[in-house]
């Protein structure tokens, strides 16, 4: 495969993807779903608690497999790797951003976004060169550090975010990244992921927030397990 035909390869696609979780009788999270994410979009999975949002975002993401279709990263067809594997996708190939941030009490930022490295098999002194980067990336050079407990909560999810981009993944999943967070700094996290996709990134945002939605150039809307409707395909029609 040449270089140009490669670039063309969607960053993410899921094709005919089911999720079922065990139960009597079993409970579908996720009922035929395709979606193509494009190198370089930003885009919205919108939907209420219980639509299947929070599967879809595990599914993408490899932290859950699914019980039926594919799931392609990088043009790889994922859902089969070891989980050796798996880990190692999840290493390179995918940043995660989580509602409740999940940093380490009692570790400064540096250290908790240089610990995103921890198995890149990077030096130490190199891992902590790259997080400053990236911290500096999310304007938090003047906080380097601060542990969590000294920051404001738009903050440490900055932080999260360098955690998510020091090994420059090809995409970014961004769980809930506002649900936490007051107006101000919910305003401020959304226009540094719309500068972090503006520099070149691939990120997916699963809101249950419509306006947050409303704000990205893509929304996917999801009910029941099921795409309900994707901006894209409606604009394409």
């Amino acid at each position: 495969m040449t270089a140009g035909s490669a670039s063309l390869r969607p960053a993410l696609e899921l094709v005919e993807v089911v999720k079922e979780y065990a139960g009597n009788p079993p409970v579908r999270a996720l009922d035929d779903v395709s979606l193509r994410v494009s190198r370089g979009e930003l885009v919205a999975i919108v939907g209420p608690s219980g639509s299947g949002k929070s599967t879809m975002l595990n599914v993408m993401g490899t932290l859950d497999l699914p019980t039926s279709g594919s799931v392609l990263i990088d043009g790889r067809e994922v859902s089969k790797f070891s989980d050796r594997r798996l880990s190692a996708v999840r290493s390179h190939s995918i940043g995660f951003v989580f509602q409740s941030f999940f940093l380490l009490d009692g570790v400064s930022a540096l250290d908790n976004v240089a610990n995103g490295l921890l198995y890149s098999g990077v030096r130490e002194h190199v891992r902590r060169a790259r997080a400053a980067a990236a911290l500096e990336t999310v304007g938090l050079q003047h906080r380097l550090g601060h542990v969590p407990s000294q920051l404001s909560g738009g903050e440490r999810q900055r932080v999260a975010i360098a955690r998510a981009i020091v090994n420059e993944p090809s995409i970014i999943l961004a769980d809930e990244p506002t649900g936490n967070l007051d107006t101000a700094s919910s305003e401020t996290v959304m226009s540094l992921l719309r500068e972090l996709n503006t520099s070149g990134s691939t990120i997916v945002v699963i809101t249950h927030d419509r306006e947050v939605a409303a704000s990205l150039p893509r929304q996917v809307a999801f009910r029941d397990g099921r795409i309900e409707s994707d901006s894209a395909l409606a604009e394409a029609r």
